[in-house]
């Protein structure tokens, strides 16, 4: 029997660890974050990686978000993406 797990959903139910894990949510696109985010959250909980399935609900939301005549998503859910994603960065690049 074959997997038919898509790749970088596999890689993200593999990965070595929570800097791995916060790794693979930074790459992966909004596309498959959105179609996937059920079994994105499953993983992220099972592995008990809090801030991963946290930062899923912010970049869902922020997605799915109803924009402003600029397009633009509302402030304080783009403020709190930024201060996530910033987050994840330093934690997947070995910071504390």
């Amino acid at each position: 029997m074959s997997d038919t797990m898509l790749p970088m959903l596999r890689q993200l139910h593999d990965a070595d660890g929570d800097r791995a894990r916060a790794d693979m949510l930074l790459r992966m696109p909004d596309s498959v974050m959105l179609k996937y985010h059920d079994v994105i959250d499953a993983a992220c909980r099972k592995a008990a990686f809090e801030v991963g399935w946290h930062y899923l609900a912010i970049r869902v939301s922020l997605a799915l978000a109803v924009r402003d005549a600029d397009g633009l998503p509302p402030a304080d859910l783009a403020i709190a993406w930024e201060r996530y994603r910033r987050a994840m960065v330093e934690f997947a690049a070995g910071a504390a």
